[in-house]
């Protein structure tokens, strides 16, 4: 997606729910949908960053090349609880030198965590 000023964002959606609000947003737009998935989804050579959770660890991983050096990425997600999946998919995108934007849904509470 490109804006007048020739910024321009691809939209990253994290699995699963990510998947259903990313790639409309992306087709209507315009713009290049990357998905991040748990490990062993993605066909290909992948990078992986893995992450905490409550209850222990998980993975995401992306097709290498799926974005480029530089490219700015908006990451699609249903929403943020404590944080972790986000950081794991912004990572991730900072191995390939991604510029990342959060745009948080105001009523949920959970980036305070991420801003912290």
């Amino acid at each position: 997606m490109c804006f007048q000023s020739g910024v321009c964002f691809d939209f990253v959606g994290i699995e699963a729910r990510g998947f259903i609000f990313g790639p409309p947003i992306a087709l209507a737009i315009g713009a290049k949908f990357v998905p991040l998935r748990k490990p062993r989804k993605l066909p290909g050579e992948v990078i992986s960053e893995e992450y905490i959770l409550e209850y222990g660890r998980d993975c995401l991983e992306m097709h290498v090349g799926a974005v480029e050096p530089g490219d700015r990425a908006l990451v699609v997600d249903d929403l943020i609880a404590t944080g972790g999946t986000l950081c794991a998919a912004m990572n991730l995108l900072a191995k390939l030198y991604s510029s990342e934007y959060i745009l948080p849904i105001e009523k949920l509470s959970g980036v305070a965590e991420e801003e912290a």
